[in-house]
């Protein structure tokens, strides 16, 4: 979360920026000792020029002005990159910056095939999976979460202070537990391993209460999906995949989250079923683990294209 302390670094920034294509020998020199006066300031041009790179051929005055009105505001970063697109235009940073700046923004994130632990400072537990963007948002009223992208087991710790996960679709109020939160394109996806949660949806009320060993799957008019928890759900924490009965291409979709390129199968042995545990960490054993339970062949042409095929 951004304190007042680094919004303050950030207007300033702002306003270095919107004056560098015009600056004088002075104003550079200026600048320069604004910038090594303090670590905080440092950190603030570093998150422009961050921007600055997808703002290629955007008027600096223009872009400045934005982003000292948005640096003014209570808010957090993905919230100032709202502010702006809505200054500059999409196409001003490109669909794909549009996209990617929420994640290379985020308070805390994770690259394909890491999964990183944290203590958050009232005691409780963050752990992101693979591929996975969160910003922490701790004021005096509330402490909250926001998952950018991917997944995230949380162990909340006793505080006054009520603790949310808040995803695309809606916001989770754990009631003292131990859970899961995935986004999906276009749904969140939670899994209550201990005590309860309330779900509150975007666009319905009231709020649902979740109980432990119950999962659910939301989009933003509602509850689309229940399920009772499997055994094994939130086993990634500690490298491994533990399943029971599920269908080879599901398997696969999974396992390719932990690997770059391309892993898939054909369409004659998606339907076949596995259970077990598979490493995380060494997605070529677990592929191997595959080979020898059910007849296929794991065919690769390099190491970014993977395709499990029947067995010859």
């Amino acid at each position: 979360m951004i304190s007042a302390e680094q919004r303050q670094a950030l207007s300033e920034a702002a306003d270095w920026y919107a004056r560098q294509p015009s600056h004088s020998a002075q104003l550079q020199q200026q600048w320069q000792h604004w910038k090594q006066r303090s670590e905080v300031n440092a950190w603030a041009w570093q998150r422009v020029e961050l921007l600055q790179a997808q703002l290629a051929g955007v008027d600096g005055a223009m872009a400045g002005k934005v982003l000292a009105r948005a640096t003014r505001m209570p808010l957090d970063r993905r919230t100032l990159l709202r502010c702006l697109l809505l200054g500059l235009g999409v196409s001003a940073l490109g669909l794909s910056g549009y996209r990617q700046a929420p994640v290379w923004l985020a308070d805390v994130r994770t690259e394909r095939g890491q999964r990183r632990t944290l203590n958050l400072a009232d005691g409780s537990q963050l752990t992101l999976n693979t591929s996975s963007a969160v910003d922490v948002q701790f004021d005096a009223q509330a402490r909250r979460v926001v998952l950018l992208l991917g997944e995230v087991l949380i162990e909340t710790a006793k505080d006054a202070r009520p603790f949310y996960v808040v995803s695309a679709q809606g916001q989770m109020q754990a009631l003292g537990t131990r859970f899961i939160v995935r986004q999906y394109e276009g749904s969140t996806d939670l899994a209550v391993l201990e005590h309860a949660v309330a779900v509150s949806i975007h666009n319905a009320h009231p709020a649902q209460r979740i109980e432990a060993g119950q999962g659910v799957r939301f989009d933003s008019a509602g509850i689309v999906a229940r399920r009772a928890l499997q055994s094994g759900e939130g086993e990634w924490v500690k490298g491994h995949l533990l399943i029971d009965g599920w269908r080879l291409d599901r398997l696969l979709a999974e396992l390719g989250r932990y690997r770059p390129g391309y892993l898939g199968c054909a369409e004659e042995v998606a339907h076949l079923q596995l259970s077990g545990s598979f490493p995380l960490d060494n997605t070529d054993q677990a592929l191997a683990a595959i080979a020898r339970a059910v007849p296929v062949d794991i065919r690769q042409h390099t190491r970014f294209w993977t395709r499990v095929m029947p067995r010859a």
